[in-house]
């Protein structure tokens, strides 16, 4: 049984569901699947506390959507008992190794509860070494690729049955139906004709939009490091097996489900897959009891989540789709893609349409019949009024409109993930903006170096001192701290220098390339050095510890512990500095011209960094951080990119705030917002971590909308930050490019990751992906986005306004008594030529040039209001009394019949295609002097369509079967001027915006 708990302070729903706290499957099914539904707006479930939270309209009973998610769970249950993988018994001793079969592979609910070195004994594995590669390739060929199975798409004849499955369509079919009751094979023949070619061009423009979106779902491959007979491997992540012993880094994805058998304050991000927001502390014992939840298996590593910190080693237990990610993908074989919200939206809009016409045609059904028309007449007119009045491409709007946007940003090296990201984009509200690698060109350059008391500068592959050149390595202490720098990294020497002799072929990250470049050019040779000490033991940074250290052998049994890091942080660890190339106690002056020196250096936007080291005669596992000999600071600069500054200015303009989060201090931070003019011109709010931390979530939420700059943030930090703008209802896009940006990018509305220098993390994560890190290009992307929502509305606005004044022309006609001026076959005539061509082509206008002068759309806003509404039935209003003038002209003239609803036909047609340039703005009449960019798809959409109707006139068999009269000169005459004056009146009465100049 479902509990119901009314959320009063939301007014929404919470269904308590059973088994829901164990099961991530049923998480992300019933999420999925109850969002396939019109009626829901959102579900959002909680695997820790068991709940799913559901918005809905309020006209719905929540006794009806707690039936659906009963009817979920039993159809989950049944799919789940098919697939269910048996459990893996722990080996016994003295079992002989047996070659081990997919089933005795498959995943299991007891991996978590066994003994590690069970694990390795189950697998035919090895904690230390691994799989043989023998072994491995044997379980490739017999289990195959570790990849999670494609969902099953829609074949094309679901896409084109979608495009008939509507009410419109229905519509249509009973106007058919009726015509082949009554005789009329030809009506009967051109409406179904019209039902088809609707279906088409719909089953055209969906299976082209799916088709740009997977082309788009495979946009890296990634790879694992695994160890194979006690090597390390980097294989295809595809080619991960059961018994692999996985590394587990940070920045890495997990390839494959594991069981941690190693672990050093190993971190990962589960939240994609148990919904836990913070990262997860993992450990290599044993766990007890019974249901155990997948947010609680702290010794288990599942597929697709990231590493954040530490390390550790992990035994590969399933792959493919034994993983747990991939047991998911099984349940959710038949699940289809979401609508988004403005899909939805539009889709519940037509519906409603669709009730409301149809209730009016009804009143024109009831009036007729009572004036004495035959039910039979008036049902067939009824039945094609409404379906000719219902806009039937008013949900694929969206669809075409998105895979527009899509081709568009992709043309300008924009890649975009989902379609969801095209409509965020335009309701942006705040941008956090990571200051490494995407406000700076992260290509760090070491500048300063502050060491025994001295200061000394780099520049030019030089070093200089009071002016002079000096030879770094005749300071002891700058020669220590080079070479702590060289061994304390990850970097890696490539190959020789460069064709000038003078830079190495490094590869690794940044700031360390920068500091072994630097020790290069002091004469220091890297690779010679690292091979010398060879590094036994690396420790990353983590959310705990903002340093990292390495120990290396020495001479003889004695170890160097290296460590670089947070300047404050470093110096606690440290009692003794080098002073004149001696050893001595680090006092309390000696601490406070540390601290000077760092925030002088850091206030003049460099990165600083503090380096120690200590030599120990001891065992391995017996070093500490601790006692360490301060050797002094580094001093780096990432130069800011170019354009940055104009871009912050730009995003002000658009009404778009920004915030900068850095991991550097604050002072550094600081310096670097001041430059970019980053609070505009409001004075600027800088909030450390350290203060930052001891905030709970309400505070920071209030303060979250004034601050402009975070720094000496974590990952953590990041995250915490954008779920407070998005508590205090601010659609949040978040840049980045790193590692430490993954659980932000995905936290926010919409995330936005570098391509060139970013890392693989962040452009997994993301929702957009600029390719040539060009920030000019994410103003594009804004641009693109506010515009795709804006030609919605164009495409919407035409829809609505000459749909309506069809049904004002026959409803104000039949009220007046003065018969009917169109029939079904010219109802039909008018839904394909003013529906579809022009309709498509508004989809297509180039963004207006002053979109980024307007502030952002409220998100939570409907796409039309009430005054657009009474915009719409104004100008609806002017094409009806056009067509009723022309037709009023030909009932004087000619009287009752076909020449006066030829008058009508050809005013309301030609009429309605005009108000399509009408459409193109909402607020520059046509004679203002901003015009809009051109359109040539409508230009053309209007020349065949006018090409058409003209064919109405002029050639005598599609006259006759339309039941039209030839036009005479007068006729001419009244066409032409009834059919511009709409159009005239629109454009000159619309409201006047002006925008500031830029």
């Amino acid at each position: 049984m479902l509990e119901t708990l009314h959320d009063k302070v939301t007014g929404r729903v919470r269904f308590k569901v059973p088994g829901l706290n164990r099961s991530c499957f049923l998480k992300d099914l019933l999420e999925r699947r109850l969002m396939e539904r019109r009626d829901i707006i959102s579900a959002k479930a909680n695997v820790l506390t068991g709940n799913i939270l559901v918005s809905f309209n309020t006209h719905q009973d929540p006794q009806r959507i707690g039936q659906a998610i009963t009817f979920i769970l039993d159809e989950a249950q049944t799919r789940k008992n098919t697939i269910e993988p048996p459990a893996v018994p722990a080996a016994r001793a003295g079992d002989a190794p047996a070659r081990t079969s997919r089933a005795a592979l498959a995943p299991a609910s007891t991996w978590h509860l066994t003994h590690r070195d069970a694990v390795t004994a189950a697998l035919q594995s090895h904690r230390k070494t691994g799989l043989s590669r023998a072994l491995a390739l044997q379980r490739l060929a017999a289990e195959g690729e570790n990849r999670i199975p494609d969902p099953k798409k829609r074949s094309a004849w679901d896409i084109f049955a979608e495009q008939i499955n509507s009410l419109p369509t229905y519509l249509l079919g009973a106007a058919a139906g009726v015509s082949l009751l009554t005789g009329g094979l030809i009506e009967a023949g051109v409406i179904l004709g019209v039902v088809m070619a609707n279906a088409a061009i719909g089953y055209y423009t969906e299976d082209q939009a799916e088709k740009t979106i997977d082309s788009l779902k495979e946009l890296v491959h990634p790879e694992a490091e695994v160890l194979r007979d006690g090597d390390l491997q980097t294989v295809p992540a595809e080619h991960v097996v059961p018994g692999d012993l996985l590394v587990l880094a940070p920045g890495r994805y997990v390839s494959a489900d594991c069981r941690v058998v190693k672990s050093s304050r190993l971190t990962i991000d589960e939240s994609m897959l148990t919904g836990e927001s913070l990262p997860v502390l993992k450990s290599t014992d044993a766990l007890s009891g019974k249901d155990i939840p997948l947010a609680d298996r702290r010794n288990m590593a599942f597929m697709g989540t990231l590493v954040t910190g530490g390390q550790g080693l992990g035994m590969v237990v399933a792959t493919g789709s034994h993983s747990e990610m991939g047991r998911l993908q099984v349940l959710l074989q038949d699940t289809v893609r979401p609508q988004t919200p403005i899909e939805r939206q539009l889709a519940r809009m037509g519906d409603q349409l669709v009730l409301l016409c149809g209730g009016i045609c009804g009143i024109v059904f009831g009036l007729g019949f009572l004036r004495g028309y035959g039910m039979v007449q008036m049902l067939k007119t009824a039945i094609s009024l409404a379906a000719a009045a219902v806009p039937e491409g008013l949900p694929a709007a969206a669809t075409v409109n998105f895979a527009i946007s899509i081709t568009n940003m992709r043309k300008h090296r924009v890649l975009v993930r989902q379609l969801r990201a095209i409509e965020t984009l335009g309701a942006v509200q705040t941008i956090c903006l990571d200051k490494t690698g995407t406000i700076t060109q992260n290509t760090m350059q070491v500048q300063e170096f502050q060491c025994g008391a001295k200061r000394i500068t780099h520049e030019d592959r030089r070093f200089w001192m009071n002016g002079g050149p000096v030879s770094p390595l005749a300071h002891q202490e700058l020669d220590w701290l080079l070479r702590v720098c060289v061994l304390c990294s990850e970097t890696r020497v490539n190959g020789n220098r460069d064709s000038g002799g003078h830079e190495l072929s490094l590869s690794g990250s940044s700031t360390e390339k920068a500091l072994v470049q630097a020790a290069s050019h002091a004469g220091l040779d890297p690779a010679a050095l690292q091979q010398r000490h060879r590094r036994l033991k690396m420790t990353h940074r983590s959310e705990s510890r903002l340093l990292m250290s390495t120990l290396h052998r020495h001479d003889g049994r004695q170890r160097i512990l290296s460590v670089k890091g947070s300047p404050p942080e470093v110096l606690t660890l440290c009692s003794r500095h080098m002073i004149d190339g001696q050893v001595k106690p680090l006092d309390e002056s000696g601490r406070l011209q540390v601290e000077t020196a760092n925030e002088r250096m850091a206030g003049q936007a460099l990165r600083v960094l503090g380096v120690a080291y200590r030599i120990v005669d001891a065992p391995d596992e017996k070093v500490r951080e601790e006692d360490l000999i301060w050797l002094g600071l580094v001093g780096m600069s990432d130069p800011v990119r170019e354009g940055a500054r104009e871009l912050i200015a730009m995003f002000h303009a658009a009404g778009v705030e920004t915030v900068m989060i850095t991991g550097d201090q604050s002072s550094t931070a600081c310096a670097v917002a001041q430059a970019l003019h980053l609070s505009g011109e409001k004075p600027l709010e800088i909030l450390d971590s350290s203060e930052l931390s001891a905030l709970n979530d309400d505070t920071l939420k209030a303060l979250a909308t004034k601050v402009h700059v975070y720094s000496r943030v974590s990952p953590t930090h990041k995250l915490k930050i954008v779920e407070a703008l998005r508590a205090a209802g601010r659609t949040v896009a978040m840049t980045g490019d790193g590692i430490n940006d993954g659980p932000a990018l995905k936290a926010a509305d919409i995330g936005i990751a570098m391509g060139r220098s970013g890392t693989d993390v962040a452009r997994d994560v993301a929702d957009i992906i600029l390719e040539e890190d060009n920030l000019e290009i994410l103003a594009m992307a804004l641009r693109d986005g506010r515009a795709t929502y804006q030609n919605i509305r164009k495409a919407l606005h035409f829809f609505l306004a000459t749909n309506i004044s069809e049904i004002q022309l026959m409803f104000i006609s039949m009220a007046a008594g003065i018969g009917f001026p169109l029939n079904v076959m010219q109802l039909m005539w008018i839904n394909i030529i003013s529906d579809i061509f022009p309709g498509l082509a508004l989809s297509m206008e180039t963004p207006d040039p002053g979109v980024l002068s307007d502030p952002p759309r409220d998100p939570a806003a409907p796409i039309l209001s009430g005054k657009d509404f009474r915009r719409m039935l104004v100008e609806s209003g002017w094409i009806t009394g056009a067509a009723l003038a022309a037709y009023g002209f030909g009932l004087s003239r000619y009287g009752l019949g076909a020449r006066a609803g030829s008058l009508a036909f050809q005013t309301l047609t030609l009429s309605q295609l005009l108000h399509a340039y009408s459409c193109r703005s909402e607020t520059r009449p046509a004679r203002h002097a901003e015009k809009p960019p051109a359109n040539p798809y409508l230009n053309w959409a209007m020349a065949g369509s006018l090409a058409l109707q003209a064919l109405t006139m002029l050639l005598p068999p599609l006259r006759n079967f339309m039941g039209l009269a030839r036009p005479g000169l007068a006729d001419l005459a009244v066409i032409g001027v009834t059919s511009v004056l709409p159009y005239a009146v629109s454009t000159c009465t619309k409201p006047i915006q002006t925008r500031p100049a830029p």
